[in-house]
């Protein structure tokens, strides 16, 4: 399907008959052209034994059958393939209630006349059409398969030569297969390839192809060297793979029964949906668990039911259960992405991070454009130090939502890991401008700018950010960093200040406060700054370095001498250069 903003999917193709039956229709042909000739399609069945011929006798179902084969002939190379399998692929147009058009799309003309497609191409339609050799035919949905993105359209007046359908179940690796669609709403385009992997689902078998699909080719068809249609291409990842996958065609005939048994199904689903809602409302998780464990069994091919089943079990801690019910929601409908979004994040709780990389992966295949599934890829690639994929899942996401300031954020911190640092500071500036008040991006913006010796600019970053929240405590000991680096020692004496009051057990404020209290020869507090940081945390080192040289100065030898025994066994480069500060402050005339 193509869509107005450039987005687009994928399409469809033909089948055709046996072999055997091809050569039986070749020895018809010969022994009987003149009969043959003669003779006009019925719109009777195929087994009506008393079709009639163009002059009103009756003949038998034989010739029947053999004006049929004629009609349809088995192709036996890519040219007979796309002269066929063409003519029963159409074009479809979804209009949204302004008259506006949403979308194009493929089909694929069925047996029983109606219009086989994707969902999603006449999803959300105010008005449908069909375009057939140029004439264009209103339709409307008959059959509808939500979960499977599957539709059928009534086309009336439609005249179109249907598609002869082939079996998933029958196909090989390797074996070769056609694409046809309908990309731009009249013009067919054809490809081919071959099945490179085929996945079992219920009934038949998802086909991963290698036959190119053209953008905006939703709902077209897949064939078989025979012609015959094997699947509708649905979607397909464009990140410098060539990853194609089809629908099988198991699911188009099964389409109508899925209907009806949805149709009763859903009016259930609703039930245990409202149910659930209520509960989690209420946030009664030990509820909501019950509910779902009965809804998952009551209807076990419901997708939804064991997505929710895992949300709970997630509610209530058990991660142990929640992935193999994320699992069972994929194995119904591997085609959604957000069933795989889910188990990913499921996967991630529980810290197994490959699966969790593998299963975000399969969402954005499946969904290109879900942007929390690349954000969550990114923060996967983050935690496991893969920074240039990290980078480009978050790149992703932002073609996605381009005023996404926490994107650009994190988009930022990539950049800065990498060493990209005028990246960096111009992904933070995006950011901020996108969303003024985000102080968390002023942060990180601050920080680039002192990185970089850009010591004003961090100041002004850094003032921005206590302004949005002043009760951000590592904000003002940033900002404290900053006026220390601009030699404006009072303002950062005051940040550090604030600092230490907002988060009173931060060990590392209290040094940089006693640092700023000597500085301004404050004595008194720089002693109770530094024992102060040392009560919170005993192994801050350089909490007890700069307590030990505040004894030296106050020639306290015995209180030094026990700094440093701490630090000998602590921190032995700093030991070191303490003891040659210790023999410079208390013994000057002998020689070091």
């Amino acid at each position: 399907m193509m869509k107005k903003n450039g987005n687009s999917c994928i399409s469809c193709a033909h089948c055709s008959a046996p072999a055997e039956r091809y050569r039986l229709h070749v020895y018809l042909r010969q022994l009987c052209l003149t009969a043959l000739c003669a003779l006009v399609v019925s719109p009777a069945s195929p087994y009506d034994a008393k079709a009639k011929s163009r002059h009103g006798k009756h003949v038998s179902s034989r010739h029947h059958l053999r004006t049929r084969s004629r009609y349809q002939s088995e192709p036996q190379n890519a040219v007979d393939v796309f002269r066929q399998a063409s003519k029963s692929v159409v074009a479809i147009y979804n209009y949204g209630d302004n008259g506006n058009l949403q979308s194009l799309g493929s089909g694929i003309v069925l047996p029983s006349g109606d219009v086989a497609t994707n969902y999603h191409v006449i999803e959300k339609a105010g008005r449908i059409t069909v375009i057939y050799q140029g004439k264009e035919y209103p339709a409307k949905p008959r059959y509808i398969d939500r979960f499977r993105d599957l539709c059928s359209l009534d086309t009336p007046g439609l005249q179109a030569l249907h598609v002869r359908l082939g079996n998933t179940k029958t196909l090989s690796v390797g074996a070769k297969v056609y694409a046809i669609g309908s990309p731009k709403g009249l013009e067919l385009t054809f490809s081919d390839g071959l099945v490179s992997r085929l996945r079992e689902v219920e009934k038949g078998y998802y086909i991963q192809t290698t036959a190119p699909i053209s953008l905006g080719s939703s709902g077209g068809g897949l064939f078989d060297e025979n012609g015959r249609l094997i699947g509708l291409p649905t979607y397909f990842l464009n990140q410098g793979q060539q990853l194609n996958f089809a629908l099988p065609v198991e699911w188009i005939i099964d389409l109508p029964n899925r209907h009806a048994a949805q149709t009763k199904t859903n009016e259930l689903a609703t039930e245990w949906v409202n149910k659930v809602n209520a509960e989690v409302e209420q946030q009664d998780w030990i509820s909501l668990l019950n509910i779902c464990q009965r809804w998952s069994t009551a209807q076990p091919q419901n997708c939804s039911s064991w997505r929710y089943l895992g949300y709970a079990y997630i509610q209530n801690g058990d991660l142990s259960k929640a992935i193999p019910a994320y699992q069972e929601a994929v194995r119904i409908n591997p085609a959604n992405a957000h069933y795989w979004s889910d188990l990913g994040a499921a996967y991630g709780r529980a810290g197994q991070q490959t699966k969790k990389i593998e299963a975000y992966l399969q969402a954005v295949s499946l969904d290109p454009d879900l942007e929390n599934s690349w954000i969550n890829l990114g923060i996967a690639y983050n935690d496991t130090g893969n920074s240039e994929k990290s980078l480009n899942a978050y790149q992703q996401a932002l073609r996605i939502s381009p005023d996404n300031a926490g994107s650009w954020t994190q988009l930022g911190i990539i950049y800065g890991r990498i060493g990209r640092q005028d990246k960096q500071i111009e992904s933070f500036q995006k950011a901020v401008r996108i969303n003024p008040d985000y102080s968390n991006a002023w942060l990180n913006l601050g920080s680039a700018y002192q990185k970089t010796g850009q010591f004003a600019k961090a100041i002004e970053a850094f003032k921005q950010a206590v302004r949005i929240n002043p009760e951000n405590s590592d904000g003002w000991l940033k900002l404290g960093f900053s006026y220390r680096d601009m030699s404006q020692f009072t303002k950062a004496l005051e940040s550090y200040q604030q600092a230490v009051r907002i988060n009173p057990q931060n060990s590392n404020a209290w040094v940089c406060l006693g640092v700023a209290h000597g500085t301004a020869f404050n004595e008194t507090e720089e002693l109770s700054a530094y024992q102060e940081a040392l009560r919170i945390n005993p192994e801050n080192n350089i909490a007890l370095f700069n307590l030990g040289h505040d004894y030296l100065e106050h020639g306290h030898q015995s209180k030094s001498m026990e700094v440093y025994s701490r630090l000998k066994v602590a921190e032995p480069e700093l030991a070191r250069i303490f003891f040659t500060d210790f023999n410079h402050l208390f013994y000057p005339n002998i020689p070091h």
